[in-house]
């Protein structure tokens, strides 16, 4: 005969998974709201932000999917909105004829500036109540949990030596910043 096992209920506060499905959850929502001016959504919004940080360079369909966090056929399908207001263009591969590649246009890096404006007051109230200190920290630990599950960087670089350095270029911010210089 077995022996019974004493079943002990799981807090789901004490399931970091619990917590970050609540938190996206929330954030994804507000974002939407946020975005709805624009007619963008959140892909189309990851799309731009990924192109702005390669400009003038450009991705192929499938390595901005990964980056943005969506299936090839989510962006795919988020491009052909994006082309269709001429906020992209996609053009073929130079060397990979079936391939094609995406870049980001000047009325694009306009767009993705007013979704940022739009959006930062968001990602401001969900760090209100955190320091400075806190916030490196909780960005520094997400990268970390990012890495142990192989997730791309949001810039496409080293996660790792972001997280070292407590880079805040870790950040949708750096974006920002970058659209703001040009």
């Amino acid at each position: 005969m077995r022996a019974e096992v004493e079943k002990i209920p799981v807090e789901p506060a004490t399931r970091i998974a619990y917590l970050v499905r609540m938190l996206s959850n929330t954030l994804n929502q507000r974002i939407e709201r946020a975005l709805r001016p624009l007619e963008l959504t959140q892909a189309q919004l990851a799309a731009l932000a990924q192109l702005a940080l390669r400009a003038p360079g450009r991705l192929s369909g499938a390595e901005l999917g990964r980056r943005a966090g969506v299936t090839p056929q989510a962006m795919w399908s988020a491009v052909a909105g994006l082309e269709q207001r001429e906020l992209v263009e996609r053009s073929p591969h130079p060397t990979h004829g079936r391939v094609l590649e995406i870049g980001i246009t000047e009325d694009g890096i306009d767009v993705l500036a007013q979704a940022q404006e739009l959006t930062a007051p968001v990602d401001a109230h969900a760090m209100a109540t955190l320091t400075d200190g806190e916030q490196r920290q909780l960005r520094a630990l997400l990268l970390k949990s990012m890495t142990a599950l192989d997730l791309p960087h949001p810039d496409g670089g080293d996660v790792q030596a972001r997280v070292t350095e407590g880079s805040p270029e870790a950040t949708i911010g750096s974006i920002s910043a970058w659209v703001r210089r040009k």
